[in-house]
């Protein structure tokens, strides 16, 4: 073979191995994106890791360098999203789910997400939308829902928030959180006996959640069932583990006094005075218990001790006058009621009360003017207008 020819042969072998070697533009970026995308999934999976156990300063920074290696992976932003609003960052949250939006306008999460950004920075029209837009992408996201409802309540809706609630609640036939949320819309539609029905529906999907049934207890309380509410607090007594407050004794006692068990009243109202003997609103009900059962002395002492824990408690001047009316204590219970005057005269209640110690005493001119007072500060009251008017005086000068 002639040199020349060897030479070129050369020439054109290490020519071609070389161009063969070389990858091309295309291949070369190609390569960086795969191994850039690889790596961007692997630091998002480690900051999901991280916002599962709440190791928010870690999620932030793995979710923030893989965004930096791949702008489109969406879990990683919205990961991102989720630690700026645990973090309170709610403006940079916004950010970024609107930036996940706009590429993925049919993921009801995103729209969810952002729901809560906005409604957690105080623009609840907006944090609405969002929420009705989730609701409609999804309808069985149910959260969606709740979360629209709580914000119409915000934005003082309660009824447009229990439209909403209906319109979705039968379908909740495994979510308690939706009929407790229903529950407490009715309440503050002042529908009780709707309230405990929803109630009782959340509490049954959640027997074990003690919330749900003081919640049904005091629907049926504030209801009139009262015989049922007292049913609803014994058995939530039973829960293993449960202690009850003081307060859930005070409403056990109410409902008793208001079913009529007077002195199953009284024991539940003691009960509720060990556990907070600070109290005057218990030591009322103390009162209020032992008045109901006849027992004056009791009634005296009990409305005494909520006076000295609050001295201008209205409430248990009132109690207290009554009960040494009753005691036959005619005028201790008259210089109470005209030293408690003073201090509350804006009370028809305490001016009708003192009326009718003086109407026992035998001042039926003096009883007059308290009763015209009465009804100069309501000319609606009933009880002032039959009193001045004369109805009843003279059954009112004998000792009850």
């Amino acid at each position: 073979m002639n040199k020349w020819m060897l030479t070129i042969l050369v020439v054109a072998i290490f020519s071609g191995g070389c161009q063969s070697l070389r990858p091309l533009p295309e291949a070369k970026k190609e390569a960086y994106d795969r191994w850039h995308q690889t790596r961007a999934q692997m630091l998002c999976n480690v900051a999901g890791e991280h916002l599962k156990v709440g190791q928010l300063p870690e999620a932030m920074d793995k979710a923030r360098q893989a965004v930096a290696l791949d702008p489109n992976l969406t879990a990683a932003r919205t990961i991102l999203a989720k630690v700026y609003i645990e973090r309170g960052l709610y403006d940079e949250a916004v950010g970024e789910l609107e930036t996940i939006a706009r590429t993925c306008p049919n993921t009801p999460e995103v729209h969810y997400l952002l729901g809560v950004a906005q409604e957690k920075a105080g623009r609840l029209p907006e944090a609405l939308v969002c929420y009705n837009r989730a609701a409609a992408l999804d309808a069985e996201h149910l959260d969606a829902v709740k979360a629209a409802a709580e914000v119409h309540v915000a934005m003082g809706n309660p009824r447009m928030a229990m439209l909403l609630v209906e319109s979705r609640v039968r379908a909740a036939t495994d979510d308690p959180g939706m009929f407790e949320l229903a529950g407490r819309i009715a309440l503050m539609n002042d529908e009780p006996a709707q309230a405990a029905k929803y109630f009782q529906q959340a509490r049954d999907l959640d027997f074990r959640n003690v919330r749900y049934h003081e919640n049904l207890a005091q629907a049926q309380h504030q209801a009139g069932q009262h015989e049922a509410a007292a049913e609803t607090l014994r058995e939530l007594m039973t829960h293993k583990d449960y202690k009850a407050p003081a307060w859930l004794y005070a409403m056990l006692g109410d409902s008793y006094l208001s079913a009529g068990q007077n002195d199953k009243a009284r024991d539940a109202y003691w009960q509720a005075s060990e556990l907070d003997p600070a109290s005057p609103g218990i030591w009322v009900k103390i009162a209020k218990a032992a008045l109901a059962t006849g027992d004056m002395s009791r009634a005296v002492l009990a409305s005494q001790h909520a006076m000295q824990l609050q001295p201008d408690g209205l409430e248990a001047v009132l109690v207290l006058g009554y009960a040494l009316l009753r005691d036959g204590q005619t005028a201790r219970s008259i210089r109470v009621l005209t030293q408690a005057s003073a201090a509350h005269p804006e009370s028809g209640m305490l001016l009708c009360l003192l009326g009718r110690a003086h109407a026992q005493a035998g001042d039926e001119a003096q009883a007059m003017r308290c009763y015209a007072g009465a009804v100069k500060l309501d000319p609606q009251d009933v009880v002032a207008r039959a009193l001045l008017a004369g109805e009843g005086v003279r059954k009112l000068t004998k000792t009850e």
